[in-house]
């Protein structure tokens, strides 16, 4: 959310180039209701082909397997849909386009290629760059050595 300071800087203030004119910002939007559609009508096509066929134990198997991926599809699709939806109310709300951590404007670029996105690139970077300290990038952490052993 941004603060009564950070309103202070509008698009006026961001580089000309980086500004999103109307014409885009509704671009943006036709591809996000498109984008949501199409994620609906797969949602709802994959609840459609759930009915399981009576076979061999090999069968079950295999549709047990395509059943678990189908799973993990949907949630996120599911996701994603939940993501693109609250770009739509970040826009209604005038609030899209501006970063959630840092309450600058995220940059066109970044927003044409991720419509969804919530953080601008450096934001994003710091974040995984912290969730890769938290867990250990390459299986090592803080706590062990790079043969694998803990530190006494």
């Amino acid at each position: 959310m941004r603060t009564e300071e950070q309103d202070l800087d509008t698009p006026d203030e961001i580089d000309s180039e980086e500004a999103m004119a109307a014409e885009e910002m509704q671009e943006i939007q036709a591809m996000l209701m498109s984008q949501m559609e199409e994620i609906e009508e797969r949602l709802n096509a994959t609840q459609e082909e759930t009915e399981f066929e009576v076979g061999d134990e090999v069968d079950h198997s295999v549709i047990s397997q395509e059943q678990t991926l189908n799973s993990l599809i949907e949630s996120r699709e599911i996701e994603r849909l939940q993501q693109i939806k609250d770009a739509l109310q970040r826009m209604d709300s005038g609030e899209y386009g501006w970063c959630e951590e840092t309450g600058q404007w995220i940059g066109k670029k970044r927003l044409m290629a991720l419509p969804f996105t919530r953080l601008s690139l450096e934001a994003q970077m710091e974040q995984e760059r912290r969730a890769n300290r938290n867990r250990g990038v390459g299986g090592f952490s803080e706590d062990t050595n790079y043969a694998g052993n803990y530190r006494d």
